[in-house]
């Protein structure tokens, strides 16, 4: 029999478990961080310099890709392929890029953002993203961010996302072009999840049947 408490238990969890649509990218960070977002203004003559560059070392960085195909089933699926060559060629133009370190100070591979390059004011945090051209304009979520305890974004800093137009190539890809996005301001939704794991899956007491075969 369900208790009282029960229910307005049940009832509050139905409210938190409806998606939020539309909340800023910049109360996102703000919210998962504790830090700011601002935006890169093109009428700013150093965000303008800065811009040229990072378009720069995308361009470069296409062309050893454009040489030597990526070979992955799918054209999402090369994003990771693709960001020691954006590291590499950011370096070329003479821009301090690396892998972001976590508020911790730790190396951290996975989850946003991929690039951090330090300017002499705030930090730009790069995300390298690849798509398919038939994908472009769709509705496809291809963005994410999880709560971290130890987030790789602990300062106020800019964001943007380089994103590669992937053609296929036989069972590779290579980039056909690419854009380069201010994510301030961008519209994130929230969906709720409910998750486990393999050891209270299979918990001796839930188990009904098991064998060896």
């Amino acid at each position: 029999m369900t208790t009282d408490r029960e229910r307005k238990l049940e009832e509050a969890l139905a409210q938190f478990l409806k998606p939020i649509r539309g909340i800023p990218f910049e109360v996102v960070i703000r919210a998962l961080c504790n830090v700011s977002v601002e935006r890169f203004d093109l009428a700013d003559a150093e965000h303008a310099l800065l811009r040229d560059g990072i378009v720069a070392a995308l361009r470069a960085a296409a062309q050893p890709v454009r040489a030597t195909p990526l070979r992955r089933p799918r054209p999402h699926a090369v994003g990771n392929d693709m960001e020691p060559f954006v590291i590499a060629a950011l370096r070329a133009q003479g821009l301090d890029a690396a892998a972001p370190r976590t508020r911790a100070g730790l190396g951290k591979s996975t989850g946003y953002p991929d690039i951090r390059v330090a300017t002499v004011g705030l930090p730009v945090f790069l995300e390298v993203k690849t798509y398919a051209a038939a994908n472009h304009a769709t509705t496809q979520r291809s963005f994410y961010l999880s709560p971290a305890d130890d987030p790789k974004v602990s300062e106020d800093g800019y964001h943007l996302l380089a994103g590669f137009e992937m053609q296929r190539e036989g069972d590779s890809f290579v980039p056909a072009g690419f854009v380069l996005a201010d994510l301030f301001g961008l519209d994130c939704d929230m969906k709720s999840e409910f998750n486990s794991d393999n050891r209270r899956l299979y918990a001796p007491e839930r188990i009904l049947a098991a064998e060896r075969l």
